[in-house]
């Protein structure tokens, strides 16, 4: 790891607390639900032995795994990265990203060994920031074999349109939020709290609804898209099965949950 790669993670690390510190302080001024049953300092804990190579630093693994395809003389097309070019090379990445996440958190839901894993952040009772975090660690391992290998060897990407992406992708520690923020009959448009709490739903009839990570134009075409009404604000978390109550539940989380909640019928 280059000494460029070793600022952009601590940033990252820094940019990550950051946020979930000034979250958590607006959440608690103006929170959507209760958070009383908020378990914030435990989801922070994942940080240093599952998520800080899981979901807090997952751009930056996609990032390095496209420059090391790069190195390798792969890619088939070339994004501009100058000028006006630069916001379309951008704008090209960010799109196909968006839709390669969103094939992946369709499989964590569909395929039962994903979703073992994928449940872990799921299992979040209480909706709020810090559960942006509360990832199992082999999940960007798995990512960094699939998609983002995936996108390297589309694109030859250069380092300002990655930057661009990176700095975008903390968006998603804006739709954990446990705040009453909501795009009415504009949700389709894009991602925030409201929309993506539906996806959380504990309660019968959610299950299976939007998906996406920034752009719930794949769930209009897939047909996931559940437009929030006025107001609603569901409990979240497993309909059933355990929960981690320690940094070692997390850690070897598939062992303890048996795919309760939240996965598709595999023949849908």
């Amino acid at each position: 790891m280059n000494v460029l790669t070793i600022e952009t993670v601590v940033v990252g690390l820094v940019v990550g607390a950051v946020s979930i510190a000034v979250g958590l302080a607006v959440e608690w001024a103006w929170p959507a639900t209760d958070a009383s049953q908020a378990r914030p300092l435990f989801n922070l804990t994942l940080l240093a032995p599952t998520t800080i190579l899981g979901a807090l630093t997952a751009p930056l693994f996609g990032i390095l795994t496209t420059l090391g395809v790069k190195a390798l003389g792969c890619g088939l097309l070339v994004l501009p990265s100058r000028g006006w070019g630069l916001i379309a090379g951008a704008a090209v990445y960010f799109l196909t990203m968006d839709g390669l996440e969103y094939a992946f958190h369709r499989a964590q839901h569909k395929i039962p060994a994903l979703w073992a894993m994928h449940s872990l952040h799921h299992s979040d009772s209480a909706f709020n920031i810090s559960t942006t975090v509360r990832h199992f660690w082999a999940d960007t391992l798995i990512k960094s074999g699939t998609i983002y290998l995936l996108a390297a060897l589309i694109f030859k990407v250069d380092d300002r349109i990655l930057g661009i992406y990176w700095c975008m992708s903390f968006y998603n520690y804006f739709v954990h939020m446990n705040v009453r923020v909501g795009f009415g009959r504009f949700s389709w448009l894009l991602n925030a709290p409201q929309y993506h709490r539906l996806h959380h739903s504990r309660r019968a009839g959610d299950e299976g609804c939007n998906f996406a990570a920034h752009l719930p134009l794949f769930d209009v075409l897939c047909g996931a898209y559940r437009r929030p009404m006025p107001g609603d604000y569901p409990p979240t978390g497993l309909e059933s099965g355990p929960t981690p109550s320690n940094l070692m539940d997390a850690l070897t989380w598939p062992l303890h949950t048996h795919a309760a909640g939240r996965l598709e019928d595999p023949a849908s």
